[in-house]
């Protein structure tokens, strides 16, 4: 029988309803009803909140049974008999046809990603990449249920602050008074008027300050309000005589473990009557710019979330926890976005390393930050980084999620391996989502062993049962199908590769790979289309202007292809675009320039840490450099043909 979880979806899908709609009706946070929908916990506490689910849902009473037993109670009591002389309507439900599933939001799936703090990298066999509906309302139509029958509950109110549909709540808790009476201050009061100001001046819409029910006396207590209420951000703390505390609790991803962010507002009993009564202290400021903050980095919005972090070091708390706190969350802002500027985030990352040793979220972070910087020893750092959160927080996915990228991206003997062992740590620590599958397929791709390919075919079937709408899971099963290379496959790679297009048409990832397969079947135009479309969307990405560079250049198109080769160089100028650009000048008829553009790539392999990489191409590059320095040209329409560009085949990298 489907468990609880595969029957709410279902129900869920069929009537159209948002999670946070169905979420904010039955009265329970968004992020409960996600877990209850994918399994993370069996089942609902409260049997009202099955019998609610089944009447937002519109469930017809065997429907609404199915579910109260799928969750472990007992169905709703049959119906009294009624006398024959006054018979019931005839209740006979009408079977619906289920419809499609909608789209999953892209929002869920980012959560299996890098969020703020942590990432997915999807590797496929030939890139490596970095790594929600209309709701119902009004009442159900329903057949007139005989009179001995119980009443569906209605749904009740809940008692505290629920946050809307597409809208940031931030709930302030009553701070807990330790003067034994002697003193009251209206600290809450102080902070809403505080945080309402910077939220105005930065013109922000769709956020609701609201108060809490009762004193929160712990972060675990916060994060349960945070829960019940699908609060971003819980603020909370205490006084006494002689100083206040404030502490500002995030709703943390799937793989964050931060503490609370703690800010001392007043720190002596002299200071403190004035700094409640009669001014807004810096302090209390910075817990609206950091309250502000943390709602930028929730929303990917990463500029404005440095703005205000800047504003906040302006005056920087005395705390050292809450100072490193801080430098994180400008960490973070650095991170992301599409400016980001990976060397300062290192920077912050280490300053925060140095007050708190032992965090296994900043580690986790610098890790990630290495990994995406991608210079020579980068991998390593990651993989350093990323191996000391693990130890720090072992429960933890993301640290097993993007070391197994690292492992990826370094490459050397035996990594695909401890990749696999990160990606199955990852899954025992509660990742089942499809980018763990995607990642792991990519995985089997380029190892290519014995059995292999049939282990991606199943962990992309999972990821495409999981998320029909996961683009790279499409891309993957193209490059799997090239792969196999049986009859109809090239074909059915390529409309996996279009529907990858079609479903993310800004990632240039689709057209990536469908321009190599093109130009394996040397479908030359298509190919440089589907280039030029790529290169469109990430200009700057030296993987994509290097391929241009090559593919024009095996054409004898130099001048075409020239500008692409020194975009991709910009980037990496000791790689393989070196290799490309001596291509297309010795193309070109400029020997000489060609000749240093091939020396500049032999040093390059001659630093490569993988025993593969000279003997796959110094040989070749040596003849070349001999046949051009002598006047010749070793560059004929064959040669080139070969040269052009295909998808990869395993242990087809050599460097």
């Amino acid at each position: 029988m489907p468990d609880f979880g595969e029957i709410l979806t279902s129900h869920v899908e069929r009537s159209g309803i948002s999670d946070s709609d169905l979420s904010r009706r039955i009265g329970v946070s968004r992020a409960t009803l996600i877990r209850w929908k994918e399994g993370l916990t069996a089942r609902p506490r409260y049997r009202e909140d099955v019998l609610r689910c089944a009447e937002v849902l519109r469930l017809t009473p065997e429907e609404r049974d199915e579910l109260l037993i799928a969750a472990d109670f007992e169905p709703e009591a049959p119906p009294a008999e009624v006398p024959a002389a006054e018979p019931a309507p005839d209740p006979t439900p009408v079977s619906l046809a289920e419809p499609d599933a909608p789209p999953v939001p892209a929002r869920r799936r980012r959560r299996l990603g890098i969020a703020v703090s942590a990432a997915v990298v999807a590797v496929v066999a030939a890139i490596a990449v970095a790594l929600t509906l209309i709701g119902l309302s009004g009442e159900p139509d329903r057949p007139v249920a005989p009179t001995a029958a119980p009443p569906i509950p209605v749904p009740r109110e809940p008692d505290h602050p629920v946050a809307d549909t597409g809208e940031a709540l931030i709930v302030i808790a009553p701070f807990a008074n330790y003067t034994a009476g002697q003193l009251e201050f209206n600290i809450r009061g102080r902070l809403r008027s505080s945080i309402h100001r910077e939220i105005a001046a930065a013109g922000l819409e769709r956020i609701r300050i609201d108060d809490w029910i009762a004193t929160v006396p712990s972060h675990g207590a916060a994060l349960s309000a945070a829960e019940q209420s699908g609060a971003a951000i819980v603020i909370w703390g205490e006084y006494d005589s002689g100083r206040v505390l404030a502490n500002l609790t995030s709703t943390p991803t799937e793989n964050e473990s931060l503490g609370p962010q703690v800010v001392e507002i007043a720190t002596s009993p002299s200071e403190l009557p004035t700094a409640i009564n009669l001014d807004l202290t810096a302090e209390v400021r910075s817990v609206a710019l950091l309250t502000l903050s943390q709602v930028y980095l929730q929303r990917g919005e990463y500029e404005p979330a440095k703005t205000v972090l800047y504003q906040a070091l302006e005056h920087p708390p005395a705390d050292p926890t809450a100072l490193a706190n801080l430098r994180y969350r400008l960490g973070q802002a650095y991170l992301g976005g599409d400016y980001a500027d990976l060397d300062e985030a290192i920077w912050r990352f280490t300053e925060v390393l140095s007050v708190q040793p032992r965090s296994a979220d900043t580690y986790g972070s610098r890790g990630l930050a290495y990994l995406e910087r991608g210079r020579p020893g980068d991998e390593d750092l990651a993989i350093a980084d990323l191996t000391r959160a693990s130890q720090l927080a072992p429960h933890l996915a993301a640290p097993y999620f993007n070391r197994a990228a690292a492992y990826i991206a370094r490459g050397r003997p035996g990594d695909l391996d401890r990749a696999l062992n990160d990606l199955e740590q990852a899954i025992r620590a509660g990742v089942d989502g499809p980018g763990v599958y995607v990642n792991r397929a990519s995985v089997y791709l380029a190892r290519g062993h014995d059995g292999d390919l049939d282990l991606a075919f199943a962990d992309l079937d999972r990821a495409t049962e999981i998320d029909p709408n996961l683009a790279t899971a499409w891309v993957n099963r193209g490059n799997a199908l090239l792969q196999r290379g049986e009859d109809g496959d090239f074909e059915q790679a390529m409309a996996d590769f279009t529907r990858a297009i079609e479903l993310a048409p800004d990632n240039p990832l689709g057209y990536y790979n469908r321009a190599l397969a093109h130009s394996a079947a040397e479908h030359w135009e298509l190919a440089n289309s589907d280039l030029r479309a790529a290169q469109e969307r990430d200009p700057r990405d030296p993987v994509i202007n290097n391929a241009l560079c090559r593919q024009l250049g095996v054409q004898r198109r130099p001048d075409e292809a020239l500008p692409f080769c020194n975009l991709a160089l910009e980037r990496e100028p000791d790689g393989p675009a070196r290799d490309s650009r001596g291509l297309v000048h010795a193309v070109m008829g400029s020997a000489d320039e060609a000749v240093a553009d091939f020396r500049v790539f032999l040093d390059w392999v001659d630093a490569s840490e993988k025993p593969t990489c000279g003997p796959h191409y110094r040989p070749s590059r040596e003849s070349w450099i001999s046949a051009l320095e002598s006047g010749g040209d070793p560059f004929d329409d064959a040669t080139l043909r070969e040269l052009r560009l295909r998808p990869a085949s395993p242990g087809s990298a050599p460097c």
